[in-house]
């Protein structure tokens, strides 16, 4: 579970969020929506520690996220970014491999059961077949799901992604927005990630959190979908453009 109390943070002298509150349940999965540069990335980057500019409280799991060490962190959340990481002579089994550090210790020596945690992350997000390839030779979709593969071998209750559909085409978009359903429900994770997918958003998560003017508006699917917040705050004027209609 990952809670906001009194949440704010902005960007220079803009303010982003301001005074937000709620919280993010197990087996839920949601999708953090809003415009662009409203604050969805820098909302999550707070959430994950790397952005500590901000008032109020985060909590992991029910704990104040600035009193955990970073190896207690990175075993209760995992966050793959926008970033695309094309290290020179790792495969991707070598980079999912790296998921499993906080479990590791120093020496990094993956047991078997790691190299077994390594193996399924892959299969998960259908990268089995690209294990002993490396990571300079694949496209920026493939390096995605490697990504993604990597935060799931973590193994963590709590995962974040930064629009993790970016660079996927439709069907492998429809695919990672059910895997993450399927591990938010089967194994109970609390998965937020940002998206500009509305169809996504509305049709396969169990919540949406909208970004708009300094608020965070924070409710089911479907009553988001009811609400009118929406279609006001991406409706296309002139255009007769409804975000959960298309043009009409």
């Amino acid at each position: 579970m990952i809670t906001l109390h009194d949440f704010s943070i902005g960007f220079g002298r803009r303010e982003l969020l301001s005074h937000v509150s709620t919280s993010f349940s197990d087996g839920c999965l949601t999708a953090l929506l809003g415009r662009n540069g409203t604050g969805k990335s820098t909302m999550l980057r707070a959430i994950a520690r790397l952005n500590t500019a901000y008032t109020g409280t985060v909590s992991i799991d029910g704990a104040d996220s600035a009193s955990l060490t970073g190896s207690e962190l990175a075993r209760r959340l995992a966050f793959v970014t926008t970033e695309r990481t094309r290290i020179p002579g790792l495969t991707c089994a070598d980079v999912v491999g790296m998921g499993r550090a906080p479990y590791t210790g120093w020496s990094g020596h993956l047991h078997p059961s790691d190299h077994a945690i390594v193996t399924e992350a892959l299969r998960s997000t259908g990268m089995q077949d690209y294990a002993g390839r490396y990571m300079q030779n694949m496209s920026d979709g493939e390096c995605q799901r490697v990504m993604i593969a990597r935060a799931l071998a973590q193994d963590t209750a709590n995962l974040l992604l930064d629009e993790p559909t970016s660079f996927l085409d439709m069907p492998n978009r429809y695919q990672l927005a059910a895997l993450l359903r399927r591990l938010a429900h089967d194994k109970g994770k609390c998965i937020i990630f940002s998206t500009h997918e509305l169809d996504i958003a509305l049709h396969m998560c169990d919540t949406i959190a909208l970004v708009d003017n300094g608020h965070l508006h924070h409710l089911p699917a479907r009553d988001m979908a009811d609400s009118g917040l929406l279609q006001r705050l991406f409706a296309i004027e002139g255009l007769g453009f409804d975000p959960l209609r298309g043009f009409i």
